[in-house]
């Protein structure tokens, strides 16, 4: 990642890296940004803690682990945190949007990262969680703790953008050696992080506000995952759509055609076109499923001189506006007698005129399929529940 100088935008921004490999994303953003949102670094390891370059720690669980971690067990994590809830809701009260950063499938970052999003959320921050997924060779213990902790992650962010370290293996190369998949995975932590918070510290071309990034985080159904593409001098464009768009993270670019929500962020530097701007979006509508809710915005940065880069993120299900804020997850849940995820889109308003019954066919779940379905009573709840249950579609 490039070191940058960047002005700072009136939204209050802080990027938490919950757990190990959360705190060494955040740490790794340390190194490399200047005058950049507040970074926080939340762990159990005293050790490890002492190591980072963030701002701020913020150590959890010492009467519980005397300091050195939680030997992998989730419980003992969210204990750790489920202590320290005040303490965190002192270090989130008066943010706008908190950026939560973990790689799940460990005791600290799969326990406590949805606590310190819990506890974000309750003081009024709009929360979006970038999580990773462990690589094959990390085990399926490791794996299977890491899928509970995403469906719980769910249930506390507004939005968890879910990065598979697997796929990255595809990216890194295939002599890539297991220290350089581990940095291929803070590195595009960073950068997804990076991309949405530049949307909004800079001016661009076309601006993307809070109140845009907002919408779209509570509409788009809860779970996203994303891509990264970066280009440099003559081929920068064509070089920047062909990483972007088929990158391993979105199925070679499948994911896209089954996605409702796609937010585009652009960055470059002052020698940017409108031209390259309208290529870019040309590219990615013409892959993009018609229906897509697409927004975009673009940033400019000095440092960024002749090169350009293209962040994706993107969601399978749309809420729509008048939807996503009527009902809680809980009230959902309390009606349908079953757990709900923050993955499942909530049924529209009542009143107004019916269709009658339609023959729903199943979905296909595309580059979804890799995020562990949530399973209740032998029912994908990922599935949206007029589906399941084939219940007819108000207007």
């Amino acid at each position: 990642m490039r070191r940058v100088d960047n002005t700072m935008t009136t939204a209050r921004i802080s990027v938490v890296g919950v757990g190990g490999g959360g705190s060494n994303a955040v740490d790794s953003m340390a190194s490399h940004w200047e005058n950049g949102p507040s970074l926080i670094a939340i762990n159990t390891d005293g050790q490890a803690l002492g190591a980072t370059r963030s701002a701020t720690r913020l150590q959890i669980g010492e009467p519980l682990t005397r300091g050195m971690g939680t030997g992998g067990d989730a419980k003992i994590g969210k204990l750790a945190a489920d202590d320290a809830f005040e303490s965190l809701q002192g270090l989130f009260r008066g943010m706008d949007l908190v950026f939560v950063v973990t790689a799940l499938g460990g005791g600290t970052g799969t326990g406590a990262a949805p606590v310190v999003a819990r506890s974000a959320h309750e003081t009024g921050a709009l929360v979006i969680a970038f999580a990773t997924l462990p690589f094959q060779f990390e085990g399926e213990r490791r794996m299977a703790q890491a899928r509970q902790g995403l469906i719980e992650l769910q249930d506390q962010a507004d939005v968890v953008i879910v990065i598979p370290n697997q796929a990255l293996f595809a990216a890194a190369g295939p002599d890539a050696t297991a220290g350089e998949a581990f940095r291929q995975a803070d590195y595009f932590l960073g950068m997804g992080v990076f991309a949405i918070w530049k949307l909004l510290t800079q001016r661009g071309i076309i601006n993307l506000d809070f109140a845009t990034l907002r919408m779209v985080a509570r509409c788009s159904g809860g779970t996203s995952v994303f891509s990264y593409g970066e280009g440099k001098g003559p081929t920068r464009v064509a070089d920047a759509i062909e990483a972007a768009l088929h990158s391993p993270l979105l199925d070679n670019g499948k994911a896209l055609a089954e996605s409702e929500s796609i937010l585009v962020s652009i960055l470059g530097g002052p020698d940017m076109g409108v031209r390259e701007v309208e290529s870019i979006m040309s590219a990615i509508e013409g892959v993009a499923r018609k229906e897509a809710h697409i927004h975009m915005g673009t940033a400019i940065d000095d440092s960024w001189q002749d090169t350009l880069a293209i962040t994706l993120v993107a969601s399978r299900f749309w809420r729509g506006e008048d939807e996503a804020d009527d009902r809680t997850l809980a009230d959902l849940s309390e009606e349908e007698g079953a757990t709900v995820t923050a993955a499942t889109p909530k049924k529209k308003k009542k009143g107004g005129a019916t269709q009658p019954q339609l023959i729903l066919e199943s979905i296909s779940k595309g580059i979804f399929k890799d995020v562990e379905p949530t399973i209740v009573d032998g029912e994908d709840m990922d599935v949206p529940t007029f589906i399941r249950r084939r219940i007819s579609v108000d207007k």
